[in-house]
């Protein structure tokens, strides 16, 4: 199996509000292993489930039935970002990074066997790359190759409308964006989607802010708007530079959190491991 589609392991910090039986502890009662309540038989007419000693101590005499929580499946989402801002190219291409985590999660989700799909935005939904919950892994492949073609467009006000494409229902969200957007909107999409479990990941590249000369010319480039500029850099430049990337990071972090989420920052690839240790520190 290719690197990028190397699947994880993911955990949920609440019981799935889930019909369908599935790898995750759920609220449902059904044919589980993990031991629930007792209820009547005439509530749960299953005489294959009495349990005598708990009937013998019943005071009204009713036969009881040992109730099971039936584990259930969950819908998982990638919801992309693909404004212009995430076409860089640095040491990595955010496209092609993109493209591995898609594959990544959606291997993951099938392997539970949960549903995947994906939404992306722009200034808009991009109703032609939405793909709704399902286990087609062939159109997650197609869908892949083709994000990597994409031209992409500024803004990233669609990501406001997305929850309209997401189901009633509490579902694992992946958002992914470098989050080169005001602080107002990200609060206003995380508002949006606070029925969800989110996953934020935040796409950078090293190159945007490190690892740059102390002295020379440096040309920058606003990906949303294409314009650009000639700087002379200097250390003091530099360090500006560096600073505010490390106040954006602390402030993401701050927002992610008021809403109970933690970030995970990308920033040298995509490899599945980040992801299967980021859900064991969330669980511990």
């Amino acid at each position: 199996m290719s690197a990028h589609l190397q699947p994880f392991q993911y955990r949920l910090p609440r019981p799935v509000v889930g019909v369908f039986p599935g790898a995750h502890p759920g609220q449902m009662v059904g044919n589980g292993q993990l031991f629930k309540r007792y209820d009547t038989l005439i509530a749960r007419p299953d005489p294959r489930r009495i349990d005598l000693r708990a009937s013998l101590l019943d005071p009204f005499g009713n036969y009881q039935v040992r109730v099971k929580q039936q584990h259930s499946a969950v819908d998982v989402f990638v919801l992309a970002d693909l404004s212009a801002s995430m076409g860089f190219v640095g040491n990595h291409d955010k496209r092609r990074v993109l493209a591995d985590m898609l594959l990544s999660i959606a291997a993951s989700a099938l392997e539970y066997g949960d549903s995947f799909g994906f939404i992306a935005c722009n200034e808009g939904a991009l109703t032609d790359c939405y793909l709704p919950a399902g286990k087609h892994m062939g159109r997650i492949q197609a869908l892949a190759e083709r994000l990597q073609k994409l031209v992409l467009r500024p803004g990233s006000a669609g990501l406001l409308q997305a929850q309209r494409y997401l189901p009633n229902h509490r579902a694992l969200v992946f958002l992914v964006s470098d989050f080169h957007f005001p602080l107002a909107q990200l609060k206003a999409v995380l508002q949006r989607l606070n029925r969800h479990d989110v996953i934020p990941l935040v796409l950078w590249d090293q190159a945007e802010y490190s690892r740059l000369p102390d002295w020379g010319l440096f040309q920058v480039q606003d990906m949303e708007t294409g314009k650009r500029r000639t700087l002379w850099l200097r250390p003091g430049l530099k360090r500006k530079m560096e600073q505010a990337f490390a106040l954006r990071r602390s402030q993401l972090q701050h927002h992610f959190r008021a809403f109970g989420c933690e970030p995970l920052f990308i920033e040298n690839g995509y490899r599945a491991a980040q992801l299967t240790q980021y859900f064991l520190r969330r669980a511990g």
